[in-house]
């Protein structure tokens, strides 16, 4: 199979976290806790050169559990996905490339990094994030993101 040609036009660079900060007062999660999840897409990065197209995008993620009004864990999560484009693809349709299938890919680096890290903080329990639908999010006007030239 040729995987390569799946999404052609974009390669993910890497990711990491740019920032991470947790506040928890929860030792086990109970089931029946209020969980709540929010992110912001914020506006990509672009650079042009020999080479082809760079870019950057960074989502911030906040993740909240309360179980009570003592026991509470919130944390917020930056996280960086970088990208350059591939073959002759134009600037254009990169940059709709990483703000739908950029944007997918860090959310999907996320979750697993939000299951791991909330899996050895909690005695019992560790937060899943729910799948994002990366066009409705655009849509629907939470962050509107420019693609145009």
């Amino acid at each position: 199979m040729k995987f390569n040609i799946v999404a052609p036009g974009i390669e993910l660079v890497g990711a990491t976290i740019k920032n991470l900060t947790v506040k928890n007062d929860i030792v086990d999660i109970e089931k029946d806790a209020k969980r709540s999840f929010g992110l912001t897409i914020n506006e990509p990065y672009f650079e042009t050169d020999d080479n082809g197209i760079f870019s950057i995008m960074n989502i911030d993620f906040e993740i909240e559990v309360e179980q009570s009004e003592k026991h509470k864990f919130i944390m917020e999560l930056s996280l960086e996905g970088a990208f350059l484009s591939q073959g002759s693809i134009s600037e254009k349709k990169f940059k709709q490339l990483v703000a739908v299938n950029g944007a997918a890919a860090i959310i999907g680096i996320a979750r697993g990094k939000i299951e791991t890290l909330t899996a050895n903080i909690f005695n019992n329990g560790k937060i899943v994030i729910p799948f994002v639908n990366i066009i409705d999010y655009y849509d629907i006007g939470v962050k509107s993101l420019s693609i145009a030239p």
